[in-house]
């Protein structure tokens, strides 16, 4: 994050970065959550149970944060990019992370599905040095 000028609230558990100066949103993406969406090549960016306790229904740190987040992006203006995450073992839950992939990042177009899901469709890669 910091090659890309963004800052993350927690380096540990956050799920996003932002860069304040270029008005950049950094999403994680998981590599194996590829869907199609209108026909076009989308990726599940945050399901509606992501980040929600189980029992007390209360939103983690992690899931607070990536909502603020999709708040610059639909209600602030701030573009969406995306860099890609494996995971481990794509059944595990909570997922833990085998590999980052940093060298580049998507340009993103944001959707919010009908089921609840917000979706990110990549249009156009970006190589980050």
């Amino acid at each position: 994050m910091a090659r890309l000028g963004a800052v993350q609230v927690n380096t540990v558990w956050s799920w996003c970065a932002v860069n304040e100066s270029r008005r950049r949103v950094y999403f994680s993406i998981w590599t194996d959550k590829a869907c199609d969406y209108q026909g076009r090549r989308a990726y599940v960016m945050q399901e509606p149970d992501w980040g929600m306790d189980d029992v007390s229904g209360r939103k983690s740190p992690a899931r607070n944060d990536q909502d603020a987040k999709f708040s610059l992006v639909f209600d602030g203006g701030y573009e969406p990019y995306g860099y890609f995450i494996v995971a481990k073992d794509p059944s595990e839950h909570p997922r833990q992370i085998a590999e980052t992939r940093t060298t580049f990042v998507m340009k993103l177009e944001l959707h919010t599905a009908e089921s609840g899901e917000i979706l990110g469709i990549p249009i156009e890669r970006v190589d980050v040095r």
